[in-house]
């Protein structure tokens, strides 16, 4: 899969980049022969990659070999794809049937181009003398993220055959309609795969800064615009439907903020949970609770 030899090519890139020491701080001068001591960095998640990141790692790696069993298992032959009637697709995904064949190759040239791109951009975070502190965490987790990411697809793609629009498609020769990897359109694992590191960089940048409310909002809008892309494109070289494409996005999304937030610290707030005796006019008496969020 061309998707894994990148995300390989983002590790080795990852190393290179994030690994590289920080040299531009200034010492603090000794005074009365006592060096300053600086205080410990508070971490934003909690995370092993001792374990973690060869664990993550592995399951992204074997991800490999279960894209090459669901290829053989989402087989169509000929008398199949003859059987399928454009009528039996609901209304809102059936337009995507009839997009000009003579397009698709730009269409997965540019999908193939945007996930690639999407892939890329948490290495964005390298610029961030804050965050590249924690590489190696960061790795674990993002790699975590698309581990998860690939468990969500397989779960759905080997346990649902949907053809792929482009079988409906009469003006496509049925020799390019039948054989491997044909009935696997639910749902799309580029979109996933893309919206998973479009959203990781995010979630992990506003954690970093603390950064809440509309303008962290305005950032997971900004990461939805290469994700997008790839799944329009995945839509007009007639691999996915609409609701494949929608389905693919919600599962890269979650899987993008959910694995990061599992492990990030909570704060204490001081006064998390209090109880205290309640006493009312009338000689009724109780106890509250209140918990702070």
């Amino acid at each position: 899969m061309k998707r894994f030899t990148f995300l390989l090519v983002f590790i080795s890139s990852v190393y290179s980049v994030f690994g590289q020491v920080d040299t531009t701080g200034i010492k603090q001068p000794a005074t009365f022969s006592m060096k300053a001591e600086k205080a410990p960095r508070e971490k934003v998640y909690k995370i092993n990659p001792w374990w973690e990141l060869p664990a993550a790692g592995g399951a992204v790696l074997l991800s490999s070999a279960g894209f090459r069993k669901l290829e053989k298992v989402s087989s169509m032959t000929t008398d199949e794809v003859l059987a399928l009637n454009p009528n039996d697709v609901n209304g809102f995904d059936r337009p995507v049937i009839f997009h000009d064949p003579s397009k698709y190759a730009n269409a997965q040239s540019k999908s193939d181009l945007f996930l690639n791109i999407s892939i890329f951009t948490p290495a964005i975070l390298a610029l961030d003398k804050k965050v590249r502190k924690d590489w190696m965490e960061l790795l674990s987790l993002y790699l975590a993220s698309h581990a998860v990411d690939n468990a969500l697809y397989f779960a759905a793609a080997f346990s649902t055959r949907r053809p792929r629009p482009f079988l409906y498609n009469k003006d496509v020769p049925i020799e390019e309609r039948v054989g491997d990897n044909k009935s696997n359109s639910f749902f799309s694992g580029h979109t996933g795969f893309a919206t998973t590191s479009t959203f990781f960089l995010v979630k992990v940048y506003t954690d970093y800064h603390n950064i809440k409310g509309w303008k962290r909002l305005g950032l997971y809008g900004l990461a939805t615009v290469p994700a997008g892309l790839v799944g329009f494109y995945r839509m007009e070289s007639g691999r996915h439907f609409r609701t494949d494409v929608l389905l693919g996005f919600v599962a890269g999304a979650a899987s993008g903020i959910l694995v990061p937030e599992l492990h990030r610290i909570k704060k204490k707030s001081g006064k998390a949970m209090a109880f205290s005796p309640y006493y009312a006019p009338g000689g009724a008496t109780g106890l509250t609770m209140t918990m702070g969020i």
